[in-house]
């Protein structure tokens, strides 16, 4: 009797709806939308479904509001943004959605603490999933007809816009093609950043039991499907925030409707300006403002952002008039991520302030694979380091329990690729010591595993399948001198599929170009010597291109390289060691027509060991922050 209940109690709660909802689909159906084509159907479909299966309802609730920004607002009717406030329903019980606003404060007034709120004369664009037995014969009849994909196994999407009467009642429209428009931008970009929020350690009340985050902001590229392409307008910039707020505002007119907003920061009054003592440092730093080098001790840095170093007060007040009075906000901002970007797990010292001294306080200094870690072996061209004795010695001489030694994990339950979410997982598997420093070498092979098997759709399905990826490898430098670090990639494989490594860069050994090396069975490396974009034709065609701490910024010659990137449109990922680098590399992308597809994410596998820059004090390791194009 209690079964027979229960199971009548869940088909009321799927046919009438439950929870802070406003209960089930309308009867609405997008067939029915002036100037929509069947296509867009289907991409609109296929978007709900790819957000269906992030499950954003784990962890956002309906008190989480976040703001949405999708181009410019003169894209759109009315010359506004037409829903730009979301929160997501059913995480907590009942029917399982998402709600778009007109207005934050609409937003506000409609969430209650249990149930949605009427409000007479306000209107929202809400999704519901719904069950495919439950849904009206019109929807039942376009999603057969068109073979619409599925949200999870029997749930699809129904889209419509309602309005609380004053009397307490709702009435519902179908939405307009511009609004369906918004929607799809929505769900394709909150579908790639929500995962990205950060758990804000003291946020809330003493008795919520609701999670909070951290404030977050983020700009992804969203392309347009072909049936919705405006002319020489295919990719549109879709900004999400939370909370909800103007962070942003449009430059002017000349802007193209796939263009980023510019991100606005506040300057600090001129009344409070101070100065403060470098953070602390033995080594050498640089004056951002006229490049003189000046003892750590001696320095000064911003204030506020404590970011930026300064040889004396002169050259800072020049310095914020000039220039940094605009970014010292962000800078704050970037400062403040110090405590989530340190991985505190490890019991080496994790600050490399003055690089040879850390590798002393070791004992691996000027030794196998660590000479890379310092200037005392810059003399020697890279990928020709000396080498003498076998592996323990490549490690500097660590203990036999202290580095990976080249042979297989001792698993025998797992027949298939390891799938890492950190270092933590890494070396328990290895029965590595936390003590070991090993992570600082090997975040380089590491990141590519993890950019093929976590970060790549198409090359993890490859290799699920047993197959070869081929890998463009861009701009080796230190690399090739670790090669028995790569070892490490064949072995995460775990017996299935291979990795064809191909080191394109003018750092190459003209001695090495054109030979390759067998790391271990599953792992091939082959040396280029030259410039990617001449030597590409030779090579066998990529399913993916890599280059570690890219700094694109930094040199011209990315540019030929780039276009070469975009007219082939094989996926491209990028990492680099700060997330100032990150924001220059992203604008260099963006002028070579290249739009970011995977947004700039903390790297699992960046190294644990802090670098110091001469003239910042912002978070820096190698292989920090990850970001891709044409995913």
């Amino acid at each position: 009797m209690d079964l027979h209940l229960k199971n009548l109690f869940d088909r009321f709660q799927e046919q009438f709806g439950s929870g802070p909802g406003l209960g089930p689909g309308s009867g609405t159906c997008l067939m029915k939308v002036d100037g929509i084509a069947p296509n867009f159907i289907k991409s609109i479909y296929k978007a709900s479904a790819a957000l269906y299966r992030t499950e954003p309802w784990k962890r956002l609730r309906p008190g989480h509001l976040f703001g949405i920004r999708v181009g410019k607002d003169s894209d759109w009717p009315g010359k506004k943004q037409p829903f730009p406030c979301v929160h997501f329903i059913g995480g907590d019980g009942g029917d399982v959605g998402f709600y778009m606003f007109r207005s934050e404060t609409d937003a506000k007034k409609m969430t209650g603490s249990r149930e949605t709120v009427h409000v007479p004369n306000v209107e929202l664009l809400r999704v519901t999933y719904e069950v495919e037995s439950l849904m009206f014969p019109s929807n039942r009849k376009m999603i057969k007809s068109l073979s619409l994909e599925a949200s999870g196994s029997v749930r699809f999407p129904v889209i419509d816009v309602a309005r609380c009467a004053v009397g307490g009642g709702l009435r519902f429209r179908n939405p307009t093609l511009e609004e369906l428009k918004f929607v799809y931008a929505f769900m394709k970009a909150i579908s790639l950043v929500h995962s990205l929020l950060q758990v804000e350690r003291e946020g809330g009340t003493k008795y919520s039991t609701m999670v909070y985050f951290e404030p977050f902001i983020e700009t992804v590229d969203v392309q347009w499907p072909l049936e919705v392409t405006k002319a020489g307008h295919d990719l549109v910039a879709v900004t999400i925030s939370h909370p909800p707020g103007q962070a942003y505002e449009e430059k002017s007119s000349s802007m193209s409707a796939g263009s980023t907003p510019t991100k606005y920061v506040e300057p600090p009054r001129e009344d409070t300006f101070s100065d403060t003592k470098a953070l602390s440092s033995n080594g050498l730093r640089q004056c951002t403002m006229c490049d003189k080098e000046v003892h750590g001790e001696q320095s000064l840095c911003c204030g506020r952002c404590r970011a930026v170093v300064y040889c004396g007060s002169i050259c800072q007040k020049q310095h914020w008039n000039e220039t940094h009075k605009s970014m010292c906000g962000l800078y704050k901002a970037m400062m403040e991520r110090e405590e989530e970007l340190a991985i505190k797990i490890f019991l080496f010292p994790c600050s490399a302030d003055q690089p040879c001294k850390w590798l002393e306080s070791l004992g691996i200094h000027q030794k196998g694979m660590w000479r890379r870690k310092c200037s005392c072996y810059s003399h020697c061209p890279f990928g020709l380091l000396p080498v003498k004795g076998g592996l323990q010695e490549l490690w500097g001489g660590l203990d036999e329990f202290e580095y990976p030694h080249d042979s297989a994990f001792n698993n025998h339950f797992i027949s298939s690729p390891f799938l890492l979410s950190g270092w933590s997982e890494y070396y328990n598997l290895r029965s590595l010591p936390l003590s070991s420093p090993v992570a600082d070498i090997l975040s380089h092979p590491l990141t590519v595993y993890h950019i093929l098997t976590t970060v790549n759709i198409s090359s993890k399905n490859l290799i699920l399948k047993g197959k070869e990826v081929i890998v463009h490898y861009l701009g080796p430098e230190g690399e090739l001198d670790w090669m028995p670090a790569f070892a490490e990639v064949g072995h995460l494989l775990n017996g299935l599929g291979n990795v064809q490594i191909v080191m394109v860069g003018p750092e190459v050994p003209t001695n090495l170009s054109g030979t390759t090396s067998g790391i271990g069975s599953r792992v091939r490396v082959n040396l280029v010597r030259g410039v990617y974009q001449v030597e590409a034709s030779y090579l066998p065609s990529p399913h993916v291109v890599i280059a570690l701490n890219s700094r694109l910024e930094n040199y011209s010659s990315w540019g030929g390289a780039l276009d070469l990137i975009k007219s082939t449109g094989v996926p491209a990922f990028f990492t680099d060691q700060s997330e100032v680098s990150c924001a220059n590399a992203k604008q260099v992308l963006r002028n070579a027509g290249l739009h970011i597809t995977h947004p700039v994410t903390p790297n699992p596998f960046r190294s644990p060991v802090k670098n110091l820059t001469a003239s910042s004090n912002l978070p820096s390791y190698s292989n920090s922050f990850v970001f891709g194009v044409n995913t």
